[in-house]
């Protein structure tokens, strides 16, 4: 069976996931690298708009649409008194040196670059991440600066693309490998108490497949800009429950005759 039917069974058949378990684990090792790359996929549609609209219109937006601003011992100093923003591409900046303005209320911006009194923050996919200008120590986070610097590597814009996609793939590859060795591991105790015979190696197996549906409800709900609560916690419930179930799959190892 090829990889690809195997993600389209492990979506709803725990018999099947129990089958897997006697995959070769390089064939396993090649099902969670295409789990990773499907859940990267909302990223890479991430990087490339905000990539696109900060490359195309960024230095004309900084330069002219947007007060100037400049970062001075990790607070943002602007010539505006009031939140300003400006357009682009679908992305929307800020800037904000009065404190008026909270990274909570980016949450409805998507995407959004936002540069608030003591750190920037962007929004994607619903939620908001923030950085510390102490974190930038060393750079010129300016109007002209960013502006400058956006001019000189808008010609590396695809390597920077690809950098920043290879990043984010390593971390969730590293993620979903954590994930199957935990459940792993928690398989071996399911199936000693549901009385099923089952080592690591095969649990571990069982355990990658299992991230399937998980993986998938997650990803339309990213590309559909749906917010899930819990997301985590709800992930590794499916993920548990599935593994629980294809273990409930395994024969029961016959007793031997007295």
């Amino acid at each position: 069976m090829n990889i690809f039917k195997q993600l389209f069974k492990s979506l709803y058949s725990p018999k099947d996931i129990a089958r897997f378990r006697f995959q070769g684990i390089g064939k396993t090792i090649l099902f969670v690298f295409l789990l990773c790359l499907l859940s990267i996929i909302p990223a890479i549609i991430q990087v490339s708009v905000i990539g696109e609209g900060l490359f195309a219109e960024g230095e004309e937006l900084l330069l002219n649409e947007l007060p100037s601003f400049e970062v001075q011992n990790g607070e943002l100093q602007t010539e505006g008194s009031s939140a300003a923003e400006a357009s682009s591409n679908g992305i929307t900046f800020y800037v904000d040196g009065s404190n008026e303005m909270t990274s909570e209320a980016l949450s409805n911006e998507d995407p959004a670059v936002a540069f608030l009194s003591d750190r920037l923050a962007v929004a994607t996919g619903g939620s908001v991440q923030e950085y510390q200008y102490d974190t930038f120590e060393g750079f010129d986070i300016s109007s002209e600066g960013i502006a400058s610097l956006l001019s000189s590597l808008e010609g590396a814009k695809f390597i920077i693309y690809f950098f920043i996609l290879a990043f984010i793939f390593i971390l969730v590859a590293g993620l979903l490998f954590i994930k199957a060795t935990i459940f792993g591991w928690a398989g071996t105790k399911l199936a000693s108490s549901a009385d099923r015979k089952l080592t690591y190696r095969h649990s571990f197996r069982m355990a990658a497949y299992s991230s399937a549906l998980p993986a998938v409800f997650f990803l339309i709900a990213d590309l559909a800009g749906s917010v899930i609560p819990f997301a985590t916690l709800l992930n590794w419930f499916v993920t548990g429950l599935m593994l629980y179930l294809s273990i409930k799959e395994i024969p029961k190892p016959k007793k031997k005759a007295q």
